[in-house]
């Protein structure tokens, strides 16, 4: 595993109170290089990054652009992509690595919501599966720089489902890997929504991404009812 180095990156907007959580957890399970791009916080976010000793740089507001911007300043080989309210697996580390060395280029972990509501965890349960109706950001996403770079990264003309299209890029060129173990996802948007209404809403995104629906169209859908 000699020569491999993995960037943690993360996309921030407003995002204090995670960041306690997840910076400390980082930074004890051997992060090496850990970015922060924020994308216009009106918190403290950057305060308390720096406060952990971490690269925090700017970036217009889009969570596309603010991961390109991370993958093009990460010194790592290995680019791993993580939301502010996901709690990776301890052991990432070495899961990512092993992975690599094994000859995946790519994948991701399952995901856990941080509940005991029994509809959220049927639906944690279906992302161990492969396939993208299973798949989501919070489930984190690794990659080689050299893929991540043959990809051109994300497509940054995108409003929402950045990560999706990238997914459905990578997996053109090369199979990836499902790692069984879980990611702690917030619940925060059910919570605020109600579980059916969120659920419903995602998907009718998904759906309407997939047939080419205009972003603009699928944004304003998805605020609406989201507000």
């Amino acid at each position: 595993m000699s020569g491999k180095k993995i960037s943690v990156i993360i996309p921030v907007i407003n995002e204090a109170d995670n960041l306690k959580k997840l910076l400390p957890h980082l930074k004890n399970n051997h992060a090496e290089e850990i970015i922060m791009v924020d994308g216009g916080s009106t918190d403290n976010s950057k305060e308390i990054a720096l406060s952990y000793n971490i690269k925090v740089i700017d970036s217009p507001k889009s969570r596309a652009k603010q991961m390109n911007a991370g993958a093009k300043i990460a010194t790592g080989n290995i680019l791993y992509f993580v939301h502010a309210d996901s709690i990776p697996p301890s052991s990432f580390y070495q899961d990512i690595l092993k992975q690599i060395e094994t000859g995946y280029q790519f994948g991701c972990f399952r995901s856990l919501f941080d509940t005991k509501n029994k509809f959220l965890l049927i639906n944690s349960y279906f992302s161990r599966f492969k396939g993208m109706m299973f798949r989501g950001g919070g489930q984190t996403l690794w990659i080689t720089k050299q893929l991540f770079s043959d990809l051109n990264g994300y497509n940054d003309s995108l409003l929402l489902m950045e990560e999706y299209d990238f997914l459905k890029r990578a997996a053109k060129k090369t199979d990836y890997k499902v790692i069984q173990k879980d990611v702690l996802v917030s619940t925060r948007t059910y919570d605020n929504h109600g579980n059916f209404k969120t659920q419903l809403v995602y998907g009718m995104v998904m759906f309407g991404f997939f047939r080419g629906v205009k972003q603009e169209k699928l944004l304003n859908f998805a605020k609406f009812w989201l507000k």
